[in-house]
């Protein structure tokens, strides 16, 4: 080649620019989206659950899917009354997750869950009043003087938290009038109102409601703490049915349950550690 000839002349140029374009393309690789699971490899377990459950396992889904980690669940919320009746009849599932501890133990005297239940987490009640907090209650001492006086909205049905309320209302002697709050049937899709809802709606003067049912509304509530002396806590609980769709993704779905990732997605939504998670966190520190 002629030293005089353009291409010897712009060789180095050429050089140059090839070498940038070598690094320019391992530079996007490396900073392009990371290795995606296919559609094929991504698996949904089908899960039924307690209501009371959804903010974290809404929460905990959506995390699974973000970072794609394989598994994740399609949740199926029904009230006590009604996953009574799917499981008994039904179930086409693959986990199920109640806030009875009464009624998971029929399920396993039933036969209807393979292996032990765990409790995942535990609710509290609290009680609730509006920001304007018309009736003016500074307080459950306060309340338990006046409720006599007041509108009270409480669980209803057979909801684990009417058990909850019973026993405090026998405790302090109230009227609260549980057996008579007036709520449509139970069924798949239709559920009565949370007391935190009749409460926002204006139905009444003060609400007895799980904690996490207080966090997940829109509207500013008031929260007042029941003595622990007399705090009733219920526990989710969860286990792998007898037939699920797929066995070895039904128990690694239930291992995430049991993680520390879904303790995170379960504190978030305001329930507290079950009593056998936090010996389990204990142990392994």
């Amino acid at each position: 080649m002629k030293p005089d000839s353009l291409f010897y002349r712009m060789r180095g140029v050429i050089a140059l620019v090839l070498l940038l374009c070598f690094v320019a393309a391992f530079v996007l690789s490396a900073c392009g989206p990371p290795t995606q699971i296919s559609t094929a490899d991504q698996r949904s377990v089908k899960v039924l659950a307690a209501p009371s459950t959804a903010p974290a396992l809404d929460a905990l889904n959506a995390e699974l899917h973000d970072r794609q980690s394989g598994v994740s669940a399609h949740v199926e919320y029904l009230d006590s009354e009604a996953l009574q009746r799917r499981i008994e009849t039904d179930p086409d599932a693959d986990l199920v997750l109640t806030a009875s501890q009464e009624q998971m133990q029929s399920f396993t005297q039933a036969g209807d869950i393979d292996g032990d239940a765990r409790a995942l987490a535990s609710n509290r009640l609290v009680l609730v009043a509006t920001a304007e907090n018309p009736q003016a209650i500074t307080g459950f001492d306060d309340f338990t003087a006046r409720a006599a006086d007041l509108r009270v909205s409480t669980c209803a049905g057979d909801a684990p938290c009417t058990e909850a309320i019973t026993g405090l209302a026998g405790d302090f002697d109230l009227d609260l009038g549980v057996d008579e709050f007036d709520v449509a049937p139970a069924g798949l899709t239709s559920e009565p109102p949370h007391p935190v809802q009749s409460l926002t709606a204006g139905e009444s003067d003060a609400a007895l409601d799980y904690v996490t049912e207080v966090l997940a509304q829109d509207a500013a509530l008031q929260t007042f703490d029941i003595p622990q002396s007399f705090q009733s806590t219920t526990q989710i609980w969860g286990a792998v049915l007898a037939e699920p769709t797929s066995a070895g993704d039904a128990n690694e779905f239930m291992g995430i349950l049991t993680s520390e990732r879904a303790r995170s997605a379960f504190s978030g939504a305001g329930f507290l550690p079950a009593p056998a998670a936090e010996a389990e966190a204990s142990s392994d520190q």
